[in-house]
């Protein structure tokens, strides 16, 4: 309570508020508070209705409730971003962070401070701060949600709905069964059937929101465990979304019996009649009123957010948690394009980056880490503390062991269950809930936060440790083009994200002459940025058709297909086209993923492995400039899938440039059938193509492709083997290799006259680029090179300094860059490097400790 005292009529006097707790006692005199714990004496605050005029004039900008709240915005976000900064080498996820900033301002460090308490931190904006962060955990709700797929309930597999359930029934037991052993030793309001029962809930319940968020921040989202973990929590939270309507209805009954009880079930029915019947259909003409491929319109996203209000206010004055309404109205949003999207692109940014941090201020105000020695630890602390530990072992073991039954790894089943604890968002806020409801003063909401704090931050190491999702790309098997038999069938993974690079790469696959005693089995996945989603969606298009009538007719029916852009469909129909005019030589299956840029990487290296494809063909992806060349432009966005899959490739890579000088002959060639009737101008003209061996893996990788290419009557194929003067730096089992390579392709094509071979002898690199630009007067359309594994280091002496892209090696930069002013296409390859990691890492005794330390490079979003 606040004690209000006499103040004059021309100013107004707020006492500061010291040393209140819920069902604590004061003594007359003194004034209470909800955010300090000592009981201290009464101080009194002058308020100010004007703004400062200045310290000039000898004010105080500190005596300003506004101002004040601007310094408390800046020391809450600045603390947070510290705390972010000095754990990121560590790799903590967000959550942790965030939480301990929160805490820093708290009594458990800088709040201890009187000073710091009056000065910076004074009651009178702390309830300005209070509110925001409310604000800040119902919109991070309502987000959450709105990016959930519950339709993927139904899709789940049986043995994760058997993982979830058992996840969930043995800790509710074994923590309640510890609740009521040690129920005398609890306070009255803890040791309530209805306090107890949250408690086990709380503890047997993994969030939805806290699983995508923690594994968003690992990278971990598009992993096998990553989908197995979210799919497992998403069916817990559908069933804890109807136990926290049980729990406050017991709530309700505790403190107004049947009666309560009654209107409390009838208001939760309207209420969620009217989100079905009224809101959902809303949301469903908003996204039909919106074309295609744009954003929804910016007045009903204000509509949406303000109905976020609204719905916090319902539930509020129903007596339902304040939390639900956010949660009902976010799962009824249909997720994805458009309008899961535009909610997220809109308005992420401000609420995870603005409103979050006051929430987390919140959080530890109310957390006092100094109750762990004082004398409500055999009170308050110990049973819940014991209720934690037990609620932590009994769900570890219980998802590990359920886990191990359906015959998941060990590594996995292991991984699973520490993410199954991992305690976040949600979790604080139902703690913050209890408080409300009188379940736990302040004493224990601080040992469920620090609990939260610390097993969370305990088990992402672990999880690192134990799941490397690069670990299955590692085969010991030769999945090459080197290695892959002549006339016979050669799979590869083509990856595209636009129909511009895929016109590219199209052409480059007819430059591959597929014949029907060679041909190519392609499987082509479409890479779309997961937006408005939380769970990333793999598409097989082809078992979608094979579907029955009923079931393709719901998914027709399914904003997810019928919301995506034109964009989308064209890339779609071009791999449908291409199969159709190469269907005797070409067999093409096409996919869809959706998933995070610094993720679809797994994707494709997961789809190549699956189908046991030879090598990955990736369009070159080039940082976008404002000045740079037409032929420069590239999706900077997807500059980094390419890095990803070179480095924890399953098999060979090819990476192709496209400078659009190369046309698609099927193209052409139907365009001159229906333009002329001149059968001489339905003749191919010749292409002339270069190879550049420099030797190594990568170089006789590329001239097994070329040597493909060789068959094409349409190619003229130029071999330019570059070999050290004197043989320096030459390693003897490389050149040995090499030496089998280019003697079986030159015995093989020795009769071949559209095929020549040559060498060239140099010193340095400075002669290797000197010999490679004098070629560039016979105008090649394709150069073709390796990466770099295996290329004698004397050759490429004083050019590794030059290239500023990785992605295409020393050469291959050198060749594709303005300077060289070839208008030739550009082909680098990079052949598959067996067993690449060595090992497991950290339990095979092989952990580098300098990779988990050095993730300063890494963003941590």
């Amino acid at each position: 309570m606040v004690r209000h005292f006499p103040i004059n009529d021309d100013q107004s006097v707020l006492p500061t508020h010291f040393g209140f707790w819920p069902g604590n006692s004061t003594t007359p005199g003194e004034v209470t508070s909800r955010v300090f714990s000592p009981k201290l004496p009464v101080v009194c605050r002058q308020l100010h209705s004007k703004q400062p005029f200045g310290m000039f004039k000898g004010e105080n900008a500190m005596n300003y409730a506004f101002s004040t709240f601007l310094i408390e915005a800046i020391i809450i976000i600045f603390c947070i971003k510290f705390v972010s900064f000095v754990l990121r080498p560590l790799r903590q996820p967000r959550i942790v962070s965030e939480i301990i900033g929160g805490m820093m301002i708290g009594p458990s460090m800088l709040g201890g401070s009187r000073n710091f308490n009056y000065y910076l931190f004074p009651p009178i904006a702390n309830y300005i701060c209070a509110n925001i962060g409310l604000m800040g955990f119902f919109y991070f709700l309502f987000l959450t949600a709105a990016k959930t797929d519950v339709a993927s309930i139904g899709r789940a597999p049986r043995k994760h709905k058997y993982i979830a359930a058992i996840g969930v029934i043995v800790p509710i037991i074994c923590v309640g069964a510890v609740g009521m052993a040690m129920r005398d030793k609890m306070d009255e309001n803890l040791k309530k059937l209805s306090s107890i029962g949250g408690i086990m809930f709380a503890l047997a319940f993994t969030s939805f929101p806290v699983i995508y968020s923690v594994l968003r921040d690992m990278n971990l989202l598009n992993s096998e465990v990553g989908k197995f973990a979210m799919s497992v929590a998403l069916l817990g939270d559908m069933a804890g979304v109807y136990v926290i309507v049980i729990f406050e209805a017991m709530t309700q009954a505790d403190g107004g019996g049947a009666y309560a009880l009654f209107w409390f079930l009838v208001s939760v029915v309207i209420f969620a009649a009217f989100m079905l019947l009224v809101v959902r259909r809303a949301f469903d003409w908003i996204v039909a009123q919106t074309p295609e491929g744009t954003l929804v319109n910016q007045n009903y996203i204000v509509m949406i957010l303000m109905g976020v209000l609204a719905s916090c206010f319902l539930t509020d004055m129903f007596g339902l948690s304040i939390a639900v309404g956010p949660i009902w109205l976010g799962l009824l949003v249909p997720h994805g394009p458009p309008l899961g999207s535009t909610l997220a692109v809109r308005s992420e940014t401000f609420i995870y980056e603005f409103l979050m941090p006051f929430s987390y201020a919140l959080v530890g105000q109310g957390t006092n880490i100094h109750y762990f020695r004082d004398e409500t630890w055999r009170d308050q602390l110990s049973p819940l503390f014991y209720m934690t530990v037990v609620g932590f072992i009994t769900k570890f073991l219980s998802t590990a062991a359920a886990a191990l039954f359906f015959k998941v790894p060990t590594r996995d089943s292991l991984t699973l269950g520490l993410m199954m604890n991992l305690r976040g968002q949600m979790d604080i806020l139902v703690y913050l809930h209890w408080i409300d409801k009188r379940i736990v003063g302040f004493p224990g909401f601080t040992v469920m936060v620090v609990h939260s704090v610390v097993v969370t931050a305990v088990s992402t190491p672990l999880i690192s440790f134990l799941y490397d999702p690069t670990r299955p790309y590692r085969s010991s098997k030769h999945r090459t083009i080197q290695h892959t038999p002549q006339n016979t069938e050669m799979g590869l993974v083509l990856a595209v994200s636009n129909r511009e690079t895929l016109s590219g790469l199209i052409t480059f696959l007819d430059f591959a002459y597929p014949t029907k005693s060679s041909p190519l089995s392609i499987f082509a996945v479409q890479l779309v940025e997961l937006a408005g989603r939380a769970t990333p969606l793999f598409i097989d298009h082809e078992q979608r058709r094979e579907e029955d009538e009923e079931e393709y007719e719901e998914e027709e029916e399914d904003p997810d297909r019928t919301t995506q852009s034109g964009r989308i469909d064209q890339v779609q129909s071009a791999f449908k086209l291409y199969q159709e005019k190469r269907d005797e030589c070409v067999s093409l299956r096409a996919y869809t993923a959706h998933a995070p840029k610094r993720l679809m990487y797994q994707d494709i290296c997961e789809l190549a492995l699956a189908k046991k494809a030879a090598f990955i063909l990736l369009p070159y992806q080039k940082e976008r400039l404002e000045d740079a060349a037409p032929t420069e432009l590239r999706d900077s966005g997807m500059l980094s899938v390419n890095a990803d899959v070179l480095e924890h490739t399953p098999c060979s890579v090819c990476i192709y440039f496209d400078k659009g000088r190369l046309k698609n002959a099927v193209v052409r060639l139907s365009m001159d059938l229906q333009h002329s009737t001149n059968s001489s101008r339905m003749r191919q003209e010749t292409y002339r193509f270069v190879v550049l061996f420099l030797g190594g893996a990568d170089n006789r990788e590329a001239l097994h492709l070329a040597d493909r290419m060789s068959t094409n009557p349409d190619v003229t194929l130029t071999v330019i083997r570059f070999l050290a003067f004197n043989h320096e730096g030459e390693d003897e089992r490389e050149k040995k290799l090499d030496d089998g390579v280019v003697t079986w392709f030159w015995v093989k094509n020795e009769g071949n006259d559209r095929v020549s071979y040559k060498e060239v002898v140099v010193k340095n690199g400075a002669e290797t680029l000197a010999a490679i630009q004098a070629m560039n007067v016979n105008d090649y359309d394709l150069w073709i090179t390796g990466r770099r594994e295996g290329i004698n280091p004397k050759i490429l002496e004083g050019l590794s300094t030059w290239s500023e892209d990785h992605q295409l090696g020393v050469i291959g930069d050198t060749v594709a860059g303005s300077v060289f002013a070839s208008e030739g296409s550009v082909l680098v390859v990079q052949q598959q490097v067996r067993n690449q990691k060595g090992g497991d890492g950290f339990l095979n005794g092989k952990f580098d400790y300098k990779s988990f330390l050095s993730p300063w490079s890494h963003s941590h979003n």
